[in-house]
């Protein structure tokens, strides 16, 4: 479950991580996130999106599934298994347009898939569905606290 606790609304106020080791890709998915008025963060090396998951509060991630080191793929698994990581929604973004891409990468986590190049308002309208049910998510977390202080 997310850890909700001292965050906002995800719908009022979101943080995303674009993960790519394309620095090319990287500053125009930044740059569309932007213009839909979305803050973004970025990260070159999968590596270290694990350390940022830890220590960010991050909402939505964005991640390629082709990188040196550590596949899209891999990492989804090793957050998906995370309860550490808050449980962002996780967006896989590939080139790879094959059905049997899409289940691997659902089947290891992902809640969506999207062939790149994103176009920007696809891109809007899935980040916004992921938002919407983070956003209900909390809403029945937080209904939900009151009763288990009343049963304790």
């Amino acid at each position: 479950m997310r850890n909700i606790a001292n965050h906002p609304s995800p719908i009022e106020s979101s943080r995303i991580l674009i993960i790519d080791d394309s620095p090319v890709e990287l500053f125009r998915m930044e740059a569309l996130l932007r213009r839909h008025h979305f803050e973004a963060l970025c990260c070159n090396d999968p590596s270290k999106t694990l350390q940022i998951l830890l220590t960010e509060h991050i909402d939505i991630v964005l991640c390629d599934w082709q990188m040196p080191k550590i596949t899209g793929l891999a990492l989804c698994q090793t957050i998906s298994q995370s309860p550490a990581m808050g449980a962002p929604y996780f967006i896989m973004l590939t080139g790879r347009k094959d059905r049997a891409d899409m289940i691997a990468a659902m089947d290891a986590g992902a809640d969506d898939f999207i062939c790149k190049p994103a176009a920007s308002e696809e891109l809007r309208a899935r980040i916004q569905a992921g938002l919407r049910r983070l956003d209900k998510e909390r809403s029945m977390m937080m209904r939900q606290q009151p009763l288990l202080l009343c049963g304790e």
